[in-house]
């Protein structure tokens, strides 16, 4: 690879191109299908109540493995961890197929995030390597394409899958595509390490991954135990800075995280992910349970969000030519807050459906026009030596935001129900297509614990109007990426 005045160039960037569509379509494709076949997961295999961990231990696993790839992409090249991330991903797919209870498949789930976030740390160091500040958010904005493509075919390929072979072809259906993706970019990624390869900071990684869990935990159910547990991960974050201030390269620097250029971007990236996607990843199971809707319409609902993602994408790649990626930041984290707004009173209103898709839309459109603007910002700010460790820093973040999103909105809609129903699992009768009647006074229940789940997702939203206003004054017009 050659270095230009203002990026690498490889083969004019369409090899890179190929390489980072073909990786974000595998995840986003897995993030949308396993959604909407939630519904018939709980209805096959029971335990209703761990359906949240089918999602949020992928996403737990996705994030570490995202921040442990940096490093190794920077030591050892884009097409080594490319390599390995499709083939671990074609194989946790076949384990995911063949899964017979439901704590196997949350197991198998966790392999598949480990591969899931090696891809997406690598697609996304990619784009950070290969194009210059000017073109990167084109280039966000191409993945956001592609994250709208799967957005509507997805949901509708799962749809579609589930109703006719069962929600175990979902899964099954990553292999063709992994091979394809593997074929198409398995020698076109760039070759070449940017760095000295370093050891692997594992202690760093592990204390990481214990505050992860710590906090996924405590975040996943309403309990005193939930206190304890943040205690746990506050003394492990203690840990981890006297880790990282004695050793040279750790797994991630604390400078990366807490300094006055990336903080803010940080929590804007985090709370408009977590307030955001949170509320669709329940958004089937409402609709097949609280509102008594078919298995393919439910699955399908989630194309709306990620419609709004896409769409603003674009739009925000090209606000970025005429206003400060910042101010661009700002509008995004009003259009989030209120569309959070709107969906929560739609969903409590039992507004028309139309409406509540329209909600979603909106909310979408803000999510996308943040985390387009927020990842130009964050990749501008670093040099190239040091690209895979700072996107990775941030791609670990904003795959903490979905967990976590998930984890906020399964504790309070399973605590509502559990409260009110008396037992979480009396939800699987409404997913049942074999079921006798339907329970209206538990689909209300569902119903309204989905609203107040919403409610709280939506505090979290609106937490990044402050953070996007400190980004605003603490930033001065974008620097160069130094070379």
């Amino acid at each position: 690879m050659r270095r230009a005045s203002g990026g690498l160039l490889a083969s004019e960037n369409r090899a890179v191109s190929l390489a980072v569509m073909a990786s974000m379509a595998l995840a986003f494709y897995n993030a949308t299908s396993v959604t909407a076949a939630l519904p018939e997961i709980g209805a096959d295999l029971g335990r209703v109540a761990l359906t949240q961990w089918v999602i949020t231990v992928e996403l737990l696993a996705a994030a570490i493995a995202v921040l442990a790839i940096g490093p190794f992409i920077d030591g050892s090249g884009v097409r080594r961890a490319y390599r390995l991330a499709i083939i671990g991903f074609a194989a946790s797919s076949a384990m995911c197929a063949a899964a017979p209870t439901m704590e196997v498949l949350v197991a198998a789930r966790l392999v598949q995030g480990l591969a899931t976030g090696s891809l997406i740390g690598t697609a996304m160091t990619c784009i950070g390597l290969a194009f210059s500040p000017a073109l990167r958010p084109r280039a966000y904005a191409l993945v956001a394409s592609v994250w709208g493509v799967m957005g509507v075919s997805g949901p509708a390929v799962a749809a579609a899958l589930v109703s006719t072979l069962g929600w175990r072809s979902v899964f099954a259906a990553n292999l063709p595509v992994a091979a394809v993706a593997a074929v198409a970019a398995w020698n076109r990624v760039p070759a070449e390490p940017m760095a000295r390869a370093e050891r692997l900071d594992r202690r760093g990684l592990a204390l990481m991954g214990a505050i992860s869990i710590a906090l996924l935990l405590a975040t996943s159910s309403l309990q005193w135990s939930s206190i304890a547990l943040m205690v746990l991960a506050v003394m492990l974050y203690g840990l981890y800075v006297r880790h990282a201030r004695r050793r040279p390269e750790p797994i991630m620097h604390i400078s990366h995280i807490t300094g006055r250029e990336w903080w803010p971007i940080h929590v804007v990236a985090i709370a408009s992910i977590a307030g955001g996607t949170g509320t669709s990843v329940f958004l089937p199971l409402y609709l097949r349970g609280g509102r008594g809707t078919s298995l393919s319409f439910a699955a399908f609902a989630v194309l709306w969000p990620t419609v709004g993602w896409a769409a603003a994408s674009w739009v925000s790649s090209k606000l970025q030519e005429r206003m400060r990626a910042q101010s661009v930041t700002v509008i995004g984290a009003f259009i989030l807050t209120g569309g959070a707004v709107a969906v929560t009173a739609a969903v409590a209103t039992s507004a028309p459906y139309m409406v509540v898709f329209a909600a979603f839309v909106w909310l979408g459109w803000g999510i996308g026009t943040i985390t387009t603007s927020s990842m130009a910002l964050l990749q501008n700010r670093a040099g190239y030596a040091e690209m895979g460790r700072v996107t990775s820093a941030h791609q670990f973040i904003r795959s903490l935001g979905w967990a976590y999103g998930a984890a906020v909105a399964g504790m309070v809609l399973f605590w509502v129900v559990e409260r009110r129903a008396g037992d979480a699992e009396a939800v699987r009768s409404l997913l049942d297509d074999s079921a006798v009647e339907f329970d209206a006074v538990l689909a209300n229940t569902l119903s309204s614990a989905y609203a107040w789940s919403l409610g709280a997702l939506g505090v979290i939203s609106a937490m990044t109007v402050p953070a996007a206003l400190a980004l605003l004054h603490r930033y001065n017009p974008d620097r160069i990426t130094r070379d």
